[in-house]
């Protein structure tokens, strides 16, 4: 079980003190990784009795084996990373464009510290494979919702985009059954439907997938699956969108690999649907 699985099964159980401490390791993994108790301790502000209780509350023996824990996990896969971002490091771009730059890159060179491959292709086989696909994208994040419903619509899915009114959103839900799946997005904070969708999900036999930023290890309820990476390399910097894209880009190019020749032959016949449309 990696951390961050660890860390969402204890989710609803931390104290705002050790959710603190969560969201810095999950900021800052490489720091924690290489720090002490006491120096992840005082970055929030809190005891160092409380990253040790910390540690033991997500299975570990004490903050020595959590942090070798951090060590095995965060930095063994680093280099490729660590070479990109010192590379931008020299940058002395003080432009709005430049900074934005910067910290994408960096989220982006980091992004399978905490999406792994196979998490991607398992999570196209599973959307492939299901019987429908439904889609929740509030504020924000209902572009990343719009391009995976086309997307999946071009590979003959049964997609839908769900509804932001709660009451048509309760009307969407009352067919969910075993074989579907409920695909949703979670960044600064759950969307408003968050618990809902899970725990209806989770009624009707339905799979929940949650794509979301660093703070998705503290979703409560937990979905089924998490796709979780931070937004941008600097925690106090502007958050976009492009993380979370090249996720669901990644999702759809994996999909179409999953059945190539089915993929191929949904594509021609959409374009010749779209040349008798037009």
């Amino acid at each position: 079980m990696s951390l961050i699985d660890k860390i969402s099964d204890q989710a609803p159980s931390l104290t705002p003190s050790e959710r603190r401490l969560v969201e810095t390791v999950i900021d800052s993994p490489i720091s924690a990784a290489l720090g002490t108790a006491g120096e992840l301790a005082r970055s929030v502000g809190v005891h160092e009795a409380t990253a040790s209780r910390l540690a033991k509350k997500l299975g570990f023996d004490g903050y020595a084996a959590f942090r070798d824990a951090l060590r095995e996990e965060f930095i063994a896969t680093r280099e490729t990373a660590t070479r990109f971002e010192r590379t931008i490091a020299a940058s002395t771009s003080e432009t709005v464009l430049g900074k934005l730059a910067q910290d994408e890159g960096q989220a982006l060179a980091r992004i399978e510290d905490f999406i792994k491959p196979d998490q991607i292709a398992s999570t196209a086989a599973m959307l492939m494979g299901a019987r429908r696909i439904f889609i929740y994208g509030y504020g924000n994040a209902e572009v990343l919702a719009l391009m995976l419903v086309k997307r999946f619509r071009r590979f003959g899915k049964d997609v839908q985009q769900l509804d932001a009114d709660p009451r048509g959103l309760a009307e969407q839900m009352l067919g969910l059954g075993v074989g579907d799946v409920v695909l949703s997005f979670a960044f600064h904070r759950p969307p408003r439907a968050y618990a809902a969708l899970i725990e209806t999900a989770r009624e009707a036999g339905a799979t929940s997938l949650i794509i979301s930023g660093n703070s998705g290890a503290l979703l409560a309820p937990r979905p089924d699956h998490l796709l979780a990476a931070p937004r941008s390399g600097d925690p106090d910097a502007f958050q976009t969108l492009t993380v979370p894209m090249t996720v669901c880009n990644a999702i759809m190019i994996a999909a179409g690999l999953t059945a190539k020749e089915e993929s191929l032959k949904k594509l021609d016949r959409l374009g010749q649907l779209i040349e008798r449309f037009e």
